[in-house]
């Protein structure tokens, strides 16, 4: 398990209700930046992590604006945090749309956003017309190495399926794996990820087991998982 370690926690618990047994190695440790909010009028706010909200500081005069959020736990965030709730799906690419659907004139957003992020959300708005003011409230520091346990597990060969949840995640993984001389050893093991931009990294490796959950959420790629039957029964990372 690869996630953030307040993340990986979640879902191991999830993951032993489906009788596997996790292997936690956050490769990515999340931290706020300490960023202000920028001054100016909005028309409303995005998120589409959790932690974009949970990090943000002196974003009490927002809490009057429409609230747009990518994702359930974002929206949970916002609605405990007293955020005026409006517009959610599920990525992106669902967003948008319904976006685009209520501001038919040019309008301005603030985006409560991660240091590393994928563009399409603003990149969408922006082509639309729009303005988005990112405040990057948070960041994910990579990791200095794998755990212990997950390097003496894929070393012998008991890993059977690794989760990767993010595109940097993945590529941070990768470099870690080489760093520790388990690169060839975790071939063997199937690859599942949230998404095909998630798996371009391995596949640039030539990994020969690398599966794509049906959609871009938790969901979806626990099904993905277990799909697989007895190849992943045994300890997973």
């Amino acid at each position: 398990m690869l996630r953030a370690r307040d993340d990986a926690a979640r879902t191991a618990e999830k993951l032993r209700a489906l009788q596997f047994e996790p292997v936690l190695s956050p490769v990515l440790e999340i931290a706020a930046t300490g960023a202000r909010m920028p001054q100016g009028a909005y028309d409303a706010v995005l998120a589409t992590s959790a932690k974009g909200v949970e990090f943000a500081r002196g974003a009490e005069a927002l809490k009057v604006l429409p609230f747009h959020a990518v994702g359930e736990r974002t929206a949970h965030a916002a609605r405990a945090l007293g955020f005026h709730l409006d517009i959610v799906a599920a990525n992106a690419e669902a967003i948008l749309p319904l976006l685009f659907e209520r501001y038919q004139r040019p309008a301005h957003f603030l985006y409560l956003a991660g240091r590393d992020r994928q563009q399409t959300l603003e990149a969408g708005l922006k082509t639309a017309g729009h303005r988005v003011a990112a405040v990057e409230v948070y960041e994910a520091r990579a990791a200095k190495a794998l755990s212990q346990d997950a390097v003496d597990a894929i070393a012998a060969g008991e890993i059977d399926a690794v989760l990767h949840y993010s595109r940097r995640s993945a590529e941070i993984f990768i470099a870690l794996a080489t760093a520790a001389g388990i690169m060839e050893t975790t071939r063997d093991a199937l690859h599942l990820t949230l998404s095909q931009a998630v798996a371009e990294p391995l596949l640039c490796e030539n990994f020969p087991n690398v599966g794509v959950a049906e959609r871009p959420d938790e969901e979806h790629l626990q099904a993905l998982l277990a799909m697989q039957g007895d190849k992943a029964r045994r300890p997973q990372k």
